[in-house]
């Protein structure tokens, strides 16, 4: 069981670390209110990523956000989610 468990955890962590392992790949989330985050996704048959993607955030998850793939040079797997709607407002 140890070695299927440490087997899984390295292919998440290859995914997370943005290397296509069976067609999925990990893709960070730029900008909104889920900056900062990966979301694990499986590639289509041209090597796309999903797009859109939304996510839903605020209370009781009443505010759904949108991110949309881009090409970037900036990453391992080559691509990013932007957040297409406006800036998040931040507290003070």
């Amino acid at each position: 069981m140890g070695t299927d468990n440490s087997e899984h955890m390295k292919t998440i962590d290859r995914w997370l670390a943005g290397e296509v392992v069976n067609k999925i790949v990990g893709i960070k989330v730029v900008g909104g209110p889920f900056d900062g985050r990966t979301k694990i996704v499986l590639l289509g048959p041209d090597g796309t990523p999903p797009t859109p993607i939304h996510a839903s955030g605020g209370p009781a998850g009443t505010t759904r956000h949108a991110y949309e793939a881009v090409r970037s040079t900036d990453t391992r797997a080559g691509w990013i989610y932007a957040h297409t709607g406006p800036a998040p407002v931040t507290k003070s």
